[in-house]
């Protein structure tokens, strides 16, 4: 699946937008070779950055929730829940074109795996040369979460991806995977922010015993930045199991913001459990 995204041909892509055409433009052949991607696989972020709305820069680095008047930092993160150091969205938000293509991706089309891929490769080398990262990770998946499917949506964006970025870009080769996931998520869609962040509590693990981590600055990568907990309960594993130095996330796409009350509510809930 790692090659050019020459099928891009889905009916979400008959849509009028500049990701469909960016995708296009970069698919070969037949279209001419892009002056900043030429005819490679990844897609560089200048090219991604020109047809998506960016994540506005006032927003808290860490969970990439508006800032409210006053403090520096949004409340879950003053609360001390956060332990992710900054997370980045390859895409800005899951919207129109965005989540189309998330979305086909969820449906393991090979068309949108090998576009996410392109575009994670295309970020991650840009984030090798800014920032050196020791090791990059996927948020595990259990087995459950393939309900019938081929394969895991994530996981085969990221190893569609890996080629390309190896070795300038440590990502773990997943054999074994580095993080698992011990248990099935319930179906959050209809839970509230606190009761996701519950759900994921212990969930996710060192997979084995391993001095890899130990001093090390991992980047965690997820498809969709949603309640954020899923990617904090990774780096809570690699910070306080691993003992790593620090821990940044990747995704793909940020959901549109959660109300302030539903920040609130979870750093309430973070802190009686902590009691």
């Amino acid at each position: 699946m790692n090659g050019a995204v020459s099928g891009v041909r889905s009916p979400a892509a008959n849509a009028p937008s500049l990701l469909w055409q960016m995708l296009r433009a970069h698919a070969a052949p037949p279209a001419p070779p892009c002056p900043r991607c030429g005819y490679g696989y990844a897609i560089v972020p200048e090219c991604v950055a020109a047809c998506v709305p960016p994540v506005p820069s006032d927003v808290c680095t860490r969970c990439l929730q508006p800032r409210p008047a006053g403090p520096r930092r949004c409340s879950a993160c003053a609360g001390g829940v956060w332990r992710v150091g900054r997370t980045y969205a390859l895409l800005g938000y899951k919207r129109d074109a965005v989540q189309r293509l998330v979305l086909a991706a969820k449906r393991i089309e090979p068309w949108a795996i090998a576009a996410l891929g392109r575009v994670l490769a295309g970020w991650l080398l840009a984030a090798a040369r800014r920032s050196s990262y020791d090791v990059v990770v996927p948020v595990p998946f259990h087995r459950a979460a393939l309900r019938g499917r081929a394969a895991h949506p994530l996981t085969a964006i990221y190893l569609d991806a890996r080629p390309a970025v190896w070795p300038e870009v440590r990502a773990d080769d997943l054999a074994p995977a580095l993080l698992r996931q011990r248990h099935a998520h319930p179906a959050r869609r209809a839970l509230s922010e606190a009761a996701r962040w519950r759900s994921v509590r212990g969930a996710i693990a060192l997979a084995f015993p391993t001095r890899l981590l130990r001093g090390a600055r991992v980047l965690v990568i997820d498809d969709v930045l949603t309640s954020g907990a899923t990617v904090n309960e990774c780096a809570r594993a690699l910070l306080d199991d691993g003992g790593a130095a620090s821990v940044d996330a990747a995704v793909l796409a940020r959901q549109p913001w959660r109300p302030a009350r539903a920040c609130r509510a979870v750093n309430l809930t973070m802190r009686k459990d902590r009691v």
